[in-house]
């Protein structure tokens, strides 16, 4: 097998979140050669261990590499390390990736816009992280994020223009079908069974029965009001990942739209907290519940005197 192919091979791996085959095929491919090939193939590695939460590996494996895209993904998985233990230091890392970002030609390197790019979103900075994916022509993962980021700023007619430039050059890109089901998904309608009809594609797959795929299924199935079908693919997902934010949001999600005891709900949640203490799902909720509590308190009965 030539060299493209093996990347080809990898890009889609990762794009479906199969991380452990990433790992195991890096790990064991002899057909890469050339020092480009050998870097993309370590690129996708090493964040294949971030998506599985294996931060100090990274940081520790890495360890002193001059490669910008190496230094962007060590970058971000000291972030999330951080994060994980609570940290506050989003402004610390920001800063550290803006430096990396000016140095020599990484602002139009794709591995290091978006890594980079990542961790701004993660820190809450979407103009930033938008200002880092600045140049994308033709960079496939950098205008999947900035799809995401469109997404996350309610600028559908922004994420519909990126995904109708990127089918312009990338018509059968597996990446633009996921980006096209994350679109379908918000514009809602009939576009959520077109969402469904994509990740059921990829669900025939034996390397794309993923958690990542499980959950875009079940997020479709939900939209179509198929409860049953949904919760079914949640436990399978929980069963390949137990600690996937997502499932478990997705998973609350479910669990109140079917009525579930709130005693099933809390359980859901706790579990969040637990692995995810400073996801943004939580915060939105803990200031609803906050700004809930204000206004109950207004109308709370006062004992006549």
């Amino acid at each position: 097998m030539d060299e493209e192919s093996i990347l080809f091979g990898l890009r889609n791996l990762f794009t479906v979140g199969n991380y452990q085959t990433v790992i195991n095929e890096v790990s064991s491919s002899n057909g890469l050669f050339s020092t480009d090939a050998k870097l993309e193939a370590q690129t996708y590695l090493y964040r294949s261990y971030v998506a599985q939460g294996k931060y100090n590996l990274v940081i520790n494996d890495i360890g002193s590499s001059t490669e910008a895209s190496l230094k962007a993904i060590q970058l971000l998985a000291s972030y999330l390390a951080d994060v994980q233990k609570n940290a506050n230091n989003a402004q610390e890392y920001a800063e550290k990736a803006s430096a990396l970002l000016a140095e020599g030609a990484n602002r139009i390197n794709p591995v290091v816009q978006v890594v980079l790019a990542t961790i701004y979103v993660q820190a809450g900075n979407l103009e930033d992280a938008l200002r880092t994916l600045h140049s994308r022509q033709k960079k496939l993962e950098c205008s999947a994020l900035a799809v995401q980021i469109y997404l996350q700023m309610d600028r559908l007619d922004l994420a519909r223009n990126e995904v109708a430039t990127v089918k312009t050059w990338a018509e059968d890109a597996l990446l633009l079908q996921m980006m096209e089901a994350w679109v379908d998904l918000r514009v809602g309608g009939e576009k959520y069974q077109e969402a469904f009809y994509i990740y059921e594609e990829f669900s025939q797959s034996n390397t794309a029965q993923t958690v990542k795929v499980l959950n875009g299924q079940a997020a479709a199935n939900l939209a179509l009001g198929r409860y049953p079908e949904a919760e079914s693919l949640l436990l399978e997902a929980q069963n390949k990942g137990s600690d996937d934010p997502d499932t478990l949001i997705n998973m609350i999600a479910c669990a109140t739209l079917t009525a579930k005891p709130q005693d099933v709900v809390n359980r859901y949640v706790s579990q969040l907290r637990e692995i995810a203490p400073q996801h943004p799902y939580l915060q939105d909720l803990d200031l609803k519940s906050s700004l809930f509590d204000r206004s109950a308190s207004r109308f709370a009965l006062v004992d006549a005197a």
